[in-house]
């Protein structure tokens, strides 16, 4: 199976590939040893929005052996070149979500993989700035976003506790 998506993203011209593992998946074993983590980025892009997606067969494949979900965690984040920053936003609300990590997939250290590559990504195009907004009515889940961003050691402010809302905040140094 995941060679099968590995082949489907790599011919597709729209995407980049930011970092792969291939390892076998030991029975045991809680985290995901076969990932790909990949992006519709592309610097010289008229388009604005973009997303890193991170797709790993762990716990993935039904009893056919097809994917569940096309990828289990996405990150999605905005270019503003004129102010020199990105823009990430992660929301959950009830009618639509846009999560660090999809809730089966949770635990998994998917949503670290995406939010590195987005790092990462930014440093290479030389981004002065990252901000975003927090949105989680699920207080656990706002916790966990909180801890991710704080170990990749983002500026984390809550601006309205009782509805869950937060605010981050990286610059980088030029």
């Amino acid at each position: 199976m995941y060679a099968k998506r590995l082949a489907a993203i790599e011919r597709d011209q729209q995407l980049t590939i930011l970092s792969s593992m291939n390892q076998p998946q030991p029975d045991s074993e809680s985290k995901a040893t076969q990932y790909i983590v990949y992006t519709d980025y592309k610097p010289d892009s008229a388009a604005k929005s973009f997303t890193i997606s991170v797709y790993t067969p762990f716990e993935n494949v039904d009893k056919y052996g097809h994917s569940k979900a096309e990828f289990q965690s996405q990150l999605l984040f905005d270019t503003d070149r004129w102010q020199d920053k990105m823009h990430i936003t992660v929301l959950e609300t009830l009618g639509s979500e846009s999560r660090l990590a999809f809730y089966d997939f949770q635990n998994m250290g998917l949503a670290q993989l995406a939010l590195k590559a987005f790092m990462n990504l930014a440093r290479k195009a030389e981004v002065g700035k990252i901000d975003g907004n927090i949105s989680s009515f699920d207080k656990e889940n706002y916790a966990k976003l909180k801890h991710i961003f704080e170990k990749y050691d983002f500026d984390f402010q809550m601006t309205d506790p009782e509805q869950g809302i937060g605010k981050i905040s990286k610059s980088f140094n030029a």
